[in-house]
């Protein structure tokens, strides 16, 4: 397929001169229409009506819009303000390949804002997007919702965005559901996460995370990983640190509450390693918070190894992890260099051959009403304090 010239020529008309009168409702109508990059403008709604397919060009050279090229996008959208994507319709990237892309092979993304503000995608589906579903960069105020994504690559990758919720979305992934770094108060709620990589790989200011399940092994495979000789198919984790020091992150993980979620055939619950994790050895990890967490057939412990001064302080409430069969000759929670693990109404599951807690290096460790298997006893080593409590500290929160 050529660059199809005249149906991006015709929706891009019919986008500048809705923003020309300052602003409205550009609609996809039913059918299929096939375009290559879109420049979106301020004030735009652009609807995808039901039954409508958008459909990015084969040809890479058709996505011109955007320096440098992992920036390119079907919908491309800088320095803008207000903007709406929605509808029943779908938005399907075709999985273009490209040679000059990240890693060899990867294309424009589906949908990409920088340095915006306003920005609300509700309602839409997004299949085989080359590279990222959704990309947000320096982006204020964005909302969505009720999105189904379906195969490529990360499905909302956010970097350095302020304010952002993601609400009733079904995503489903070769590579992380969420991903991004450096961003500060996001919420996330009645989601549905399928990957190949994880669910998030995330560096934020305060997150939360409410009423979502995770639920492995991924649909779609990792493209770039194999297993046995096949393309990896495992989801790796339900959460990851993700601070890549080359990005110059200038936020910590903190504040994170994660509650009334159910986690499944994931790898891990959570990963956190400040000092050789990959990308994760940016900002530390502080106050991270699970409550009301069931996680069943689970490969690996909880594993963190925090920063040199011992900032992380984790909590899990109301907390079931329990190991899957063949994986649990090992400790259900491991933890390294750490300020403060809490443990409060929790239950651990392995096969009872190895200590449920392997704890080093830490300030504090306390607990109340920890049970699990008959495991002969908890490992701990040059922590500080231990002690259990009698009186639950987040009662009357």
């Amino acid at each position: 397929m050529g660059k199809p010239d005249a149906q991006t020529r015709g929706i891009q008309s019919a986008i500048d001169a809705v923003a020309a009168q300052g602003g409205g409702k550009v609609t996809i109508p039913r059918g299929k229409l096939v375009a290559g990059a879109l420049r979106l403008r301020s004030g735009v709604h652009l609807d995808l009506a039901a039954d409508s397919v958008l459909q990015g060009s084969s040809d890479p050279e058709s996505y011109e819009i955007g320096v440098p090229s992992r920036n390119q996008a079907l919908l491309y959208g800088e320095n803008l303000v207000d903007v709406t994507i929605s509808g029943k319709g779908v938005l399907d990237g075709m999985d273009v390949l490209c040679p000059d892309g990240e890693e060899g092979f990867r294309g424009p993304h589906a949908i990409f804002f920088k340095n915006s503000r306003n920005i609300q995608i509700d309602g839409i589906t997004i299949r085989g997007a080359g590279n990222y579903a959704i990309y947000c960069q320096d982006v204020e105020d964005a909302d969505f919702r009720n999105l189904k994504i379906i195969a490529g690559h990360d499905g909302i990758h956010i970097q350095a965005n302020r304010n952002v919720v993601i609400a009733n979305c079904d995503i489903r992934t070769g590579d992380d559901c969420i991903a991004g770094t450096d961003n500060e108060n996001v919420t996330v709620t009645d989601c549905y996460f399928n990957s190949a990589c994880n669910a998030f790989r995330l560096g934020a200011l305060k997150l939360s995370v409410r009423d979502c399940r995770f639920q492995g092994p991924g649909e779609f495979p990792h493209r770039i990983s194999t297993r046995k000789g096949a393309p990896r198919h495992s989801m790796l984790a339900a959460f990851v640190h993700f601070s890549p020091t080359d990005r110059n992150p200038k936020l910590p993980s903190d504040q994170w509450i994660v509650e009334n979620c159910v986690i499944d055939q994931v790898r891990a619950v959570y990963q956190y390693d400040h000092a050789k994790g990959l990308w994760q050895t940016g900002q530390p990890a502080e106050r991270i918070h699970f409550r009301n967490i069931r996680a069943t057939n689970i490969d690996q412990p909880l594993r963190i190894r925090g920063d040199k001064n011992r900032l992380l302080q984790l909590t899990l409430e109301n907390v079931e992890i329990a190991l899957a069969t063949g994986k649990n000759a090992q400790p259900v929670i491991e933890a390294e260099s750490f300020g403060t693990l809490r443990l409060f109404d929790v239950t651990l599951v392995n096969d009872g051959s190895r200590p449920l807690i392997v704890a080093r290096q830490g300030n504090q460790l306390v607990w109340e009403n920890v049970s699990g298997s008959e495991s002969p006893r908890w490992d701990i080593e040059n922590v500080t304090k231990v002690e259990p409590v009698r009186r639950h500290p987040f009662h009357g929160e």
